[in-house]
């Protein structure tokens, strides 16, 4: 055990709204994170200058010397440039833990998220965060792209989920339209191998200690508006038809096929996944899966970005999407 609290930092590859990275970083530097290491994916986001004033934050442009410094030219795909930064920042981490998450997740510890580390044992290689989905609610004012509760992932055979979502349950895994396995924290100075969910281990399983919802969860905020969603959806089919991507899982790819089928009911399909109703709300309160959390990250933002607050309105995820990535929204209406 440590004597005192372990350090811990954040590792993530970003092609975000600004307003989106901004409030990651705010928030994890408020929760304590030691280092955020912030790999840009586009060399030439604009948004890389944005923390120059805070020594925590270490910004990588993903340029060709990026990419040849670790001894290959840009991976095609964006998992396996995900996988290669994380790699990079655990190899220069002085922390006591690593975590490698994506830049619309969000730590919510119980307390303080050291003593929550420093209570594994020191078996342990990793620490599971269990992940809880964001869903959308009727009578969300839609003032900011952080509205809604949570949603937890299920054990449920397939009669039990379309209970909660008749026929659209095949679109999600587990209940969730995103991941369920949660992400790990990984503890440095070992010889483990950062990955997407888990780390890796040369000839052994990583010893993982499973921690509790209660003490750390993952807010997952699985599309920040109904536009950015079906964006996301578009961006990951063309990624796999064009082989720069990997194949997407079965519930994307029902996901996919929907919208393939109606380019034009993205936010339709969105609301028929994410949007939890009264009695949606009450059969995942039945069912434990319910997760109501006051996610606000206004005061953080305002401590270390004083002077630059970012618009987090829905309407201004979507200009940004707009004015950015035509080509990936138009993608969908052209293979409809």
């Amino acid at each position: 055990m440590y004597a005192n609290a372990p350090t811990w930092s954040v590792v993530t590859t970003v092609d975000e709204p600004p307003a989106l990275v901004q409030s990651f970083v705010a928030w994890h530097l408020h929760l304590e994170a030691e280092k955020i290491y912030l790999f840009f994916d586009n060399p030439d986001d604009p948004a890389a200058a944005m923390f120059a004033h805070l020594p925590q934050v270490s910004v990588v442009r993903c340029d060709q010397d990026h990419w040849l410094g670790q001894g290959n030219a840009r991976p095609l795909r964006h998992e396996v440039r995900q996988v290669g930064n994380a790699r990079a920042a655990f190899a220069m981490c002085r922390s006591d833990w690593l975590v490698h998450i994506d830049a619309d997740e969000f730590l919510w510890p119980r307390g303080d998220l050291g003593e929550v580390l420093g209570a594994a044992s020191e078996d342990a290689d990793a620490i599971i965060v269990p992940v809880a989905e964001r869903v959308q609610r009727p009578d969300d004012p839609g003032l900011t792209i952080f509205e809604g509760a949570f949603r937890r992932p299920a054990l449920i055979r397939p009669e039990e989920g379309l209970r909660i979502f008749g026929p659209d349950y095949r679109m999600t895994y587990r209940g969730l339209t995103g991941h369920a396995q949660g992400k790990s924290f990984v503890r440095t100075g070992r010889r483990l191998s950062m990955s997407i969910h888990r780390p890796r281990a040369e000839g052994r399983d990583p010893e993982m200690w499973r921690s509790e919802p209660e003490d750390i969860t993952l807010l997952h905020f699985d599309g920040l508006t109904p536009a950015f969603w079906t964006y996301k959806l578009a961006r990951m089919q063309r990624a796999f038809a064009t082989a720069n991507g990997m194949p997407p899982s079965e519930h994307r790819r029902a996901q996919i096929d929907a919208l393939l089928e109606n380019p034009n009911g993205g936010e339709a399909l969105y609301r028929r996944l994410k949007l939890a109703d009264a009695e949606g709300e009450a059969l995942l309160r039945q069912d434990g899966l319910w997760c109501e959390v006051a996610f606000d990250p206004g005061p953080a933002l305002e401590l270390f970005f004083p002077d630059l607050r970012p618009d987090l309105t829905p309407q201004a995820i979507d200009r940004w999407l707009a004015e950015t990535r035509p080509d990936v929204i138009g993608y969908l209406h052209d293979k409809g």
